[in-house]
């Protein structure tokens, strides 16, 4: 979900993820919603499986970062800022192709165009 998506949310019901006002205490990996568990394993990138972080890792993490109603998007930031810095900024994952950039058939000479032939027949 979208920083923009989060900002649009209500923060005035407290049974919402983005209204939750209290204190983080995860008992079950199982328990954590979607959103939350995708920004814990941006937080964690060498650990390989959700189930393998401690829930008391979690659980410290979520209530250092949480301030209260509306921190959803700040967790989007923040798990966008982390995973552009892991995949790196010059990665072509994270950049946007301009138009100019993607060759057509056009952009061949004659001499690099090829004809592939399956070698079988």
């Amino acid at each position: 979900m979208s920083i923009s998506y989060w900002e649009s949310q209500r923060t005035d019901l407290p049974y919402t993820l983005n209204g939750f006002n209290g204190t983080w205490n995860f008992s079950d990996h199982n328990l954590i919603p979607e959103p939350l568990r995708n920004f814990i394993i941006e937080m964690f990138p060498k650990i390989e499986k959700f189930k393998r972080i401690p829930l008391e890792d979690i659980n410290a993490l979520m209530n250092d970062v949480w301030e209260g109603p509306g921190s959803m998007p700040k967790l989007m930031r923040m798990m966008r800022d982390k995973r552009a810095e892991r995949v790196g900024k010059n990665d072509i994952s994270v950049q946007t192709l301009s138009q100019d950039d993607v060759k057509t058939i056009d952009d061949y000479s004659d001499e690099e165009k090829v004809n592939f032939v399956n070698d079988d027949e």
